[in-house]
Parts: C-alpha cells; structure tokens; sequence
C-alpha cells in the first residue's frame, strides 16, 4: 500500500481547519450578540451585527467549501482571511488597553489578545499545508464527513446536556414526598 504522506498531512490539516471553524461558528450563532458587543467594542458599533453575521456566514462558507470543494483554493484563502481579522482584533484590542471579551468560540471567559496573534501562524500554516497538497475527498463525502463531524458535536454537546439533567433530577428526587394527602377542595 503506497501512501501519500503530503496528501494525508494536507487533508488532516484541512479536515482540522473545517472541525475548529465548524465548531467556532455553531458557537457564535448561539452567541451572536455577544459577538456584535465584541465587534462594536472594536470599531464602528453601528456596524456590529452586521459584522458578527459577517463573520458566522464566512467562517460556515469556509466550512462548507473545505469539505465539498476540497481542492478550491477559495475556502482556504478566506481561512487565512479570518486569521488575518482575527490577529488584527487581538492587536487592536492589545493596542486600545481594554479588556475586550473574545467571541471566538462563543460566549467563554477568554479576552482578546495575544493568543489570537499567535494563532495566527497556525491557521496560516494549515491553510498552506492543505493548498500545497489539498484532500482528494469527493463533494459527496465531503458532506458525509461533515454530517459526522455534526453528529459527534451533538453528541458532545447532549452529554454535557445529560449530565445538568441527571443532576437536576437527582436534585428532583431527593425532595421528599409530602407525608399528608392535600385536602380535597370542594367543586363549586
């Protein structure tokens, strides 16, 4: 079996830039405000929420050309775009002093700083290593995978759901049931 060690570094890093923006931009649509708030902190606030639509739409119109249309060069210089905004949001943030919440995977405790400056060679490095040598994956299971990469999410996220939920009911439970039957109130 000859295997292609550029071919599998250039789809494992693809397949890392569609998991990690995926997940991003599921975060930020059900954060989208606190994404706006962030933006507007940044710059012009009259323009947040479009921005922070702006940044959902392009962060999923990345995720979906790099799982259907894995040899486009397109999806992976519009990952190095937002690379780009997103060291240019840490450098802003750095330079104005403040402590500006990130919205980066949603509504967490992270700020906006150096970290997004120093991701910034990665997401470059991946975006190159899979435009060297891009995935030879078809559309179709392009989509499959990414159905997948769906469902594992969902199950990620409905376990951490299960355990607040067996916790409440546990909470639910230990109520202790009343010892007198309620009075019966007359029908009038």
């Amino acid at each position: 079996m000859d295997v292609d060690v550029a071919v599998m570094a250039g789809a494992a890093a693809q397949a890392i830039l569609i998991m990690v923006f995926l997940v991003a931009a599921l975060s930020k649509i059900l954060t989208h405000r606190e994404l706006g708030q962030t933006i507007a902190r940044l710059g012009p606030a009259a323009l947040a929420r479009q921005g922070a639509i702006a940044v959902i739409v392009a962060e999923l119109l990345a995720v979906a050309g790099l799982a259907t249309i894995p040899s486009a060069t397109w999806p992976r210089a519009l990952i190095a775009l937002l690379a780009l905004a997103f060291a240019g949001a840490g450098i802003r943030a750095l330079s104005s002093g403040e402590k500006i919440k990130c919205g980066c995977f949603g509504s967490g405790g992270a700020v906006l700083g150096w970290r997004q400056v120093l991701y910034l060679p990665l997401w470059l490095a991946l975006a190159a290593l899979a435009e060297v040598r891009p995935p030879n994956w078809t559309g179709e299971e392009g989509l499959l995978g990414l159905a997948v990469a769906l469902l594992a999410l969902a199950v990620w996220k409905l376990r951490a759901e299960w355990r607040v939920w067996r916790s409440l009911r546990e909470d639910r439970l230990a109520i202790p049931e009343p010892t007198q039957p309620e009075a019966e109130v007359p029908a009038a």
